[in-house]
């Protein structure tokens, strides 16, 4: 059997329970942006399979949820909010998840990516695509702020689930290369 057959299965798996996730929302932002589960299975993917299917797979979850609910102002807002953002997350795969304290740095490393990618989006965003508008300055301090209010609780959440799932099923999140 290809080996490539049971790394796609499971990233169609993880990619599908990530957007089914990604519907339940614990709370919606005005302007875009929620706090939902919806990042997680991408990150025990990318612990699983190391972060270059974990960036893909992340990737291609943006894409979807650009396709299926886009908020969109300019280009690099969507580039960097959707497939960049949700990209990120495979860098939870770096390290190996070998104790609950590296599986929370590997998340925290990836969700701080994350929000990187999505604060320099709200500054384009926020600069409504003309950098004269507001100072860029601004512009990142206000998609900073703004950000960490849907960002901040996943990622909060994400290292504590990833933490908790390392300590108690260690085997779920073995690599499996």
């Amino acid at each position: 059997m290809n080996r490539r057959v049971p790394v796609l299965a499971e990233s169609g798996m993880m990619l599908a329970v990530s957007l089914a996730l990604a519907q339940v929302k614990l709370f919606q932002l005005p302007s875009g942006g929620s706090v939902s589960l919806g990042f997680w299975p991408v990150m025990i993917l990318a612990a699983r399979r190391g972060w270059r299917v974990g960036v893909t797979t992340g990737a291609l979850l943006g894409v979807l949820s650009a396709v299926l609910k886009p908020f969109v102002v300019h280009p690099v807002q969507c580039v960097l909010d959707y497939p960049l953002a949700f990209a990120s997350l495979g860098l939870a795969g770096v390290w190996v998840w070998a104790t609950p304290t590296r599986a929370a740095v590997a998340s925290l490393v990836a969700n701080l990516a994350r929000l990187a990618c999505h604060v320099v989006a709200g500054a384009v965003f926020f600069t409504g695509g003309n950098p004269a508008a507001v100072t860029w300055m601004g512009a990142l301090g206000v998609g900073l702020g703004y950000n960490l209010l849907h960002v901040g609780p996943e990622a909060l959440l994400g290292v504590i689930l990833s933490a908790m799932l390392t300590r108690q099923h260690p085997a779920l999140v073995s690599r499996q290369d």
